[in-house]
């Protein structure tokens, strides 16, 4: 597993798993802004129709090679959601390329 494959899975469970308090959100941003290969992809609008801007890395870790992309709110630095979408090839899936595989959107959290 390539390091962009192995952060980018790792953040998602985080943010699927975790509510995130200010100061998370920022070590979050630190390591998503560390991801090799790092872009900035401009403002887009996610899969529940809120803008913000995309990051997105190269990766093959799944064996295939893959674009992880996060969107995150511009004003709260808030992951609004994540997809990993299929790049050049599909090996044995049998999908067309580019075929999104996985994605995520977070529509809301709180603490307890």
């Amino acid at each position: 597993m390539d390091s962009a494959s192995g952060l980018s899975q790792a953040l998602r469970g985080l943010l699927r798993a975790q509510v995130l308090a200010p100061g998370q959100r920022a070590a979050v941003l630190r390591l998503v802004a560390a991801l090799p290969g790092l872009s900035y992809d401009g403002s887009v609008t996610d899969r529940a129709g809120r803008p913000g801007g995309a990051f997105s890395a190269e990766s093959n870790g799944s064996g295939l090679p893959a674009r992880c992309t996060f969107v995150m709110d511009r004003d709260s630095g808030r992951i609004l959601g994540d997809e990993e979408m299929l790049t050049t090839r599909a090996g044995a899936l049998n999908v067309p390329v580019p075929s999104v595989i996985s994605y995520a959107a977070y529509l809301s959290a709180r603490r307890q």
